[in-house]
């Protein structure tokens, strides 16, 4: 079992960020009647998946939405039937940004090649 200020330095998030994640309801850390929080092995787990979508452009909503309530039965704690599809799309987004992005360059070579050649 992990306490918040534990967890959060060993993914290198805030505690801040831990916090928000379960008021947007992605993660639910155990209560004592203290009022500190416990994270355990399976949240951790969870937490490195979330944060791993967010880092490859996934929105909570997105994460939310393939995330298994109860997955200890299968050691999964996302829906891979419904991640396939997200990450298609993920994939045929960042094509067609790397294609604008190659046109962009062709193009910024292009007049920079036009500039060079009226400035000499």
């Amino acid at each position: 079992m992990y306490r918040i200020g534990q967890l959060a330095k060993l993914l290198n998030v805030s505690e801040s960020k831990l916090r928000f994640l379960e008021q947007q309801g992605v993660i639910s850390p155990l209560r004592e009647s203290s009022g500190y929080r416990y994270y355990s092995e399976d949240s951790k787990n969870r937490l490195e998946v979330i944060l791993k979508a967010q880092q490859m452009g996934f929105s909570l909503k997105q994460i939310r939405s393939v995330q298994r309530q109860n997955h200890s039965s299968d050691q999964h704690p996302v829906d891979c039937q419904l991640l396939l599809p997200m990450l298609q799309q993920k994939l045929t987004e960042i094509d067609h940004q790397m294609l604008e992005l190659q046109q962009q360059r062709h193009q910024i070579q292009e007049l920079a090649k036009q500039l060079s050649t009226t400035t000499t």
